[in-house]
């Protein structure tokens, strides 16, 4: 018997998935997608990262796993399958140790701009309450004048009179003659 027959006697055919585990893994990958919405909505601070990275890493075995046949496959596909896994997984470790050591120096919620603008909106508030009294003095304006005095002081000067539009045209239009 040669090398090629025995190698041939090794394999045991093509494997056959039932359809009903199809649908499990199916139905387990949309429980995973909900899963995946759902932890979104909550904010894990720094682990926000590695928790979504292991929701997507159980998606994606079990797609390589069963819809790629990988399970069933020969073991150095799997083998190459795990080595590219654990690369990947090394490539993600520095970033993630960046991330979540990075709250020390530059917090996310102080960087909101919903919060900013909280604090913005608060600070205009007591500035406005600090000078409700003097602006409730403004409707003390002088009728035709445009400022009302200081406390202390005369009467406020009259505004200058400004020419109407046309005949500030006209003169400036006799001017260039």
């Amino acid at each position: 018997m040669s090398n090629h027959d025995a190698h041939h006697d090794d394999h045991h055919g093509h494997h056959v998935t039932p359809l009903w585990l199809y649908h499990a893994i199916f139905g387990g990958l949309l429980c995973l997608t909900v899963i995946t919405v759902w932890i979104a909505q909550f904010d894990f601070g720094a682990a926000n990262t590695i928790i979504a990275m292991l929701v997507a890493t159980v998606k994606a075995s079990l797609v390589a796993l069963f819809f790629m046949h990988l399970l069933h496959d020969e073991r150095l596909n799997m083998l190459t399958f795990g080595f590219g896994l654990l690369f990947v997984a090394l490539f993600f470790l520095f970033p993630l140790v960046d991330i979540t050591t990075r709250t020390y120096i530059d917090p996310i919620k102080e960087n909101s701009s919903v919060r900013i603008l909280d604090k913005e909106m608060e600070a205009q508030q007591a500035h406005a309450e600090k000078h409700k009294k003097a602006l409730g003095k403004l409707s003390n304006l002088y009728k035709r004048e445009f400022m009302a005095p200081a406390e202390g002081e005369g009467k406020a000067k009259p505004a200058p009179e400004v020419p109407a539009a046309a005949e500030a045209v006209e003169g400036q239009a006799a001017e260039a003659k």
